[in-house]
C-alpha cells in the first residue's frame, strides 16, 4: 500500500516499464510475474487514466498471483470508488479494517468517501481514527478534519484543527489560507489579527502569514497597518502577486490611487495581462478624473476578455462623465446584454437614460431592477424621484410604497416618504411619519432637507422638528 503522498523519488520510468511489460504480456497472450507493488502501480495508472475496466482486469490477474494480498483488496476499493460505487467500497474497507485495525490509510479513505456522501460526522470520526494511527503528515489530517467541521458549520473546531496543523507544520500553506478563511467566516477578525501576529513572532519569514495579517487588518479598516504587513510579505516574496493586489486595494481605500496603480501594475508584471487588473487600474484613473487613461485601461481589459462586464460598465460610466450620453448608453447596454441580471449595470443604464431625457426607457429599466434585485434600494428611490420630477406625486408615493415590504425599515427610505407626502400636500400623513422618525432617528433629519430643501420654510414641520430635537 503506497504512502499518502507517494514515493518521494521519481519512479515514472520504472512504472512505465511495468505498464509496458504488462501490456506486452497481454499481446503475447503469455503470463509474466509481477510483485504486488508493481501491480498496484499498474492499477493506479489505469485509474488515473479513468480506464476502470483495464484496472479491474489487472486486479483480477493480480489476485491469481497474490490471492492473500491485503494491498490488492485495497486496490479493489479504489476501483469501486472510481466507479462511483462508494457504499461497496466502504464494505471492502470495513473488511480490510478488520485485518489491519491500525492502518491510517483505511480511515483516510473511508473519511473521504463519507465526505463525498455528505456524511460529515462519519468522515470526522474516521479522520480522528487516522490521527490516532498515523505517524507522519498529521498536519494534513488536521486540515482534512477542519474541512469537515466547516461542512457542518462548526467553525471553532475547524479553527482549532487548523491551528493544530500549523503547530505541527508552520509551512502548511493550505492550513494558513484556510484558517484565515475560517476566521473571516466566523466574523472573528480581531482573533485573526492576534493569531497571525503571534504566528509571525515565531515564523517571521512566512510571507503567507504576513499576507493573511494584512488582509485581516484591511477587514478591520486598518489600511495603513495592512500595507505595512503586505510590505513585509512582498519583501520576503516579491513575486507573490496576491499581496500586490491586496496592497493595491488598501491604497484605494486610503485614497492613494497613484500608489494603487503602481501595485496593480506590479501584479500585471507577475500575472501577465488580465482583464480584472486592467479594470481595477481603469477605476483608479476614473476616480482621479483621468478619463482617457481610464478608457485606455478598460479597452485593454476588453482586449483580454470581450465579455468582461466590469470593463463595459467602466467605459459607460466614463463616457457619461464626459457628457457622451449616447456612447455611454451603448456601453451599458452591452454590459446588460452580457449579464441580464446585473442590477448595477441596469441601474446605471437607467440613470443615463434619465440624463439623455429617455424617461420611459429609464422607467422600464428600473422596473426590471425591481423584479430581479428588489433589495436594490437606490433603484426604488431613483425611480420614485423620476416620477416625482415628472409631476406624478401620487405615482411616486405608490412606487415607494411598493418597495415598503423590503425597505421601510431603512431610515433614508422613510425620510424620502416624508418628503413625498409633504410635496403632495398630504401634510397630516407626512407629519405623523416625521414625528415617528424624530423619535427614533432625529440625527438623520438632513436626509429630508437634502431631498426637499423648501421644507425648511414650512413652519409646522420646523416646529415639530424643534420640539423633538431639544
Amino acid at each position: 500500500m503506497s504512502d499518502r503522498q507517494g514515493d518521494p523519488f521519481d519512479k515514472n520510468d520504472e512504472i512505465h516499464d511495468h505498464i509496458s511489460r504488462y501490456e506486452r504480456m497481454l499481446k503475447k497472450n503469455d503470463v509474466y510475474f509481477f510483485d504486488v507493488e508493481q501491480f498496484e502501480s499498474i492499477i493506479d495508472h489505469y485509474l488515473e487514466q479513468n480506464e476502470l475496466n483495464k484496472a479491474a482486469e489487472v486486479l483480477k490477474f493480480a489476485r491469481k498471483q497474490h490471492p492473500s494480498s491485503i494491498d490488492l483488496i485495497f486496490c479493489e476499493s479504489n476501483i469501486l470508488i472510481g466507479s462511483g460505487k462508494l457504499n461497496k467500497a466502504l464494505q471492502v474497507l470495513d473488511a480490510i479494517e478488520g485485518l489491519q485495525p491500525y492502518n491510517e490509510e483505511i480511515f483516510l479513505t473511508k473519511a473521504s468517501i463519507y465526505s463525498q456522501l455528505r456524511n460529515y460526522e462519519h468522515a470526522i470520526k474516521n479522520y480522528k481514527k487516522a490521527l490516532e494511527c498515523a505517524e507522519d503528515e498529521l498536519d494534513d489530517i488536521h486540515v482534512d478534519l477542519a474541512f469537515e467541521y466547516e461542512n457542518i458549520e462548526e467553525l471553532d473546531k475547524a479553527i482549532y484543527h487548523l491551528k493544530s496543523a500549523l503547530e505541527i507544520n508552520p509551512e502548511n500553506e493550505a492550513a494558513l489560507y484556510e484558517v484565515s478563511y475560517c476566521f473571516d467566516l466566523a466574523s472573528k477578525n480581531e482573533d485573526a489579527i492576534k493569531f497571525f501576529g503571534d504566528f509571525l513572532d515565531d515564523n517571521p519569514y512566512s510571507y503567507i502569514g504576513w499576507y493573511n495579517l494584512g488582509n485581516s487588518y484591511a477587514k478591520s479598516g486598518l489600511y495603513k497597518k495592512c500595507i505595512d504587513a503586505l510590505d513585509y510579505c512582498t519583501a520576503i516574496n516579491e513575486e507573490f502577486s496576491s499581496a500586490w493586489f491586496s496592497k493595491a486595494k488598501a491604497n484605494v481605500d486610503l485614497g492613494h490611487l497613484e500608489s494603487a496603480i503602481e501595485c496593480y501594475e506590479q501584479a500585471l508584471e507577475l500575472d501577465g495581462a488580465l482583464a480584472v487588473t486592467y479594470s481595477y487600474i481603469g477605476e483608479c484613473y476614473e476616480k482621479l478624473g483621468k478619463y482617457n487613461l481610464a478608457l485606455d485601461q478598460y479597452s485593454r481589459a476588453l482586449e483580454q476578455d470581450r465579455e468582461w462586464v466590469d470593463a463595459w460598465i467602466g467605459c459607460g460610466v466614463v463616457k457619461e462623465m464626459q457628457g457622451k450620453v449616447s456612447e455611454s448608453i451603448n456601453y451599458l447596454m452591452k454590459a446588460v446584454d452580457l449579464e441580464p441580471n446585473n442590477d448595477s449595470a441596469r441601474t446605471l443604464l437607467a440613470r443615463v437614460y434619465v440624463r439623455g431625457h429617455q424617461e420611459d426607457a429609464a422607467m422600464i429599466m428600473y422596473e426590471t431592477v425591481h423584479q430581479t434585485a428588489p433589495e436594490n434600494i437606490d433603484a426604488w428611490l431613483e425611480h420614485s424621484d423620476l416620477l416625482l420630477r415628472s409631476g406624478l406625486h401620487q405615482a411616486a408615493i405608490d412606487k415607494l410604497k411598493e418597495g415598503e415590504r423590503i425597505h421601510m425599515v431603512d431610515v433614508r427610505y422613510r425620510y424620502r416618504m416624508v418628503s413625498y407626502l409633504l410635496q403632495a400636500g398630504r401634510d397630516k400623513e407626512g407629519l405623523l411619519l416625521l414625528a415617528d422618525l424624530l423619535s427614533t432617528d432625529p440625527d438623520k433629519i438632513n436626509m429630508l432637507f437634502e431631498h426637499f430643501p423648501e421644507v425648511q420654510h414650512n413652519k409646522e414641520v420646523m416646529d415639530l422638528i424643534d420640539t423633538n430635537t431639544i
